[in-house]
């Protein structure tokens, strides 16, 4: 056995280790996807998978199919939400669905500020913060997600863009409450074009915005916050990113919607 060989071996094992010892939040966000029949297939292919204890799995279907998580999961340690919603309780507002809809539906997260409500619905980070302000108020975990684009990134400065951001998204809620929020990082290069951000950026970035939170609120909360990494995730990736420091979980799309891929991703986050 040569060198190369035993340091394969030696890897291997200080990875699995590694996976069965971290926990994970795996966010699985549909999209607008799936028809009645296709959600109660993957959802009987899901049902009775052993996801393990440490890692969390939610997913975030169309709104419209919430009662069928609701039913379907009802004894199950899956969690799910909602990919979007109107910071109220109930009105006038033809078309949306309610923070009270959530709670109704058992809904426990949701997906806040992501880039295609941002580009093509024109919400903007002060939407944003009240959005988190209803999740707060109302026990939802909210996953704030921010990011730049490919023109951004190539300016200088695209770091303070994520900072503003988060600023003016948390800039409605309490300091005490700031670590309640979840934070997904998704470079709106790397989605849906199956292009990925390499291992060493997605530690660079979750770093810098790992510093940024323990500089900006404090040590207790800094590192309190969950960071998310969102971009093209895939069984084949998954692992190289999850090593890279600071990435405390996936939010992912495409991946998500095959039950079998779905699966595959949280068994590698577990060391099987």
């Amino acid at each position: 056995m040569d060198k190369r060989e035993i340091e394969r071996i030696v890897r291997k094992e200080i990875v699995t280790g590694v996976f069965q010892i971290q926990d994970f939040l795996v966010v699985g966000n549909w999209k607008m996807n799936k028809t009645k029949k296709e959600v109660i297939t993957f959802l009987d292919d899901i049902v009775n998978h052993d996801f393990g204890e440490k890692n969390t799995v939610v997913i975030a279907p169309p709104s419209a199919y919430l009662y069928l998580f609701e039913e379907k999961l009802r004894y199950s340690k899956i969690l799910y939400g909602t990919q979007n919603f109107y910071p109220k309780d109930n009105g006038a507002f033809t078309g949306e669905f309610s923070i009270e809809m959530m709670r109704d539906f058992g809904c426990k997260y949701a997906i806040i500020g992501h880039s295609e409500r941002r580009t093509i619905f024109y919400e903007c980070d002060d939407f944003a913060s009240k959005k988190i302000l209803s999740c707060i108020q109302n026990q939802i975990k909210p996953i704030l997600c921010v990011g730049e684009n490919l023109e951004q990134r190539k300016h200088e400065d695209f770091k303070q863009f994520l900072v503003n951001q988060i600023k003016t998204a948390f800039s409605r809620i309490d300091k005490s409450d700031i670590s309640k929020v979840i934070i997904a990082y998704e470079p709106i290069w790397a989605i849906g074009t199956g292009e990925t951000a390499t291992p060493d950026q997605v530690e660079e970035i979750h770093m810098f915005l790992r510093n940024f939170l323990v500089n900006e609120y404090g040590n207790d909360i800094g590192k309190e916050i969950p960071l998310l990494y969102g971009g093209s995730v895939k069984p084949a990736n998954v692992k190289e990113l999850a090593l890279a420091q600071s990435v405390n979980g996936f939010l992912i799309g495409g991946a998500s919607l095959s039950a079998q891929t779905f699966i595959e991703i949280s068994d590698l986050l577990n060391g099987k």
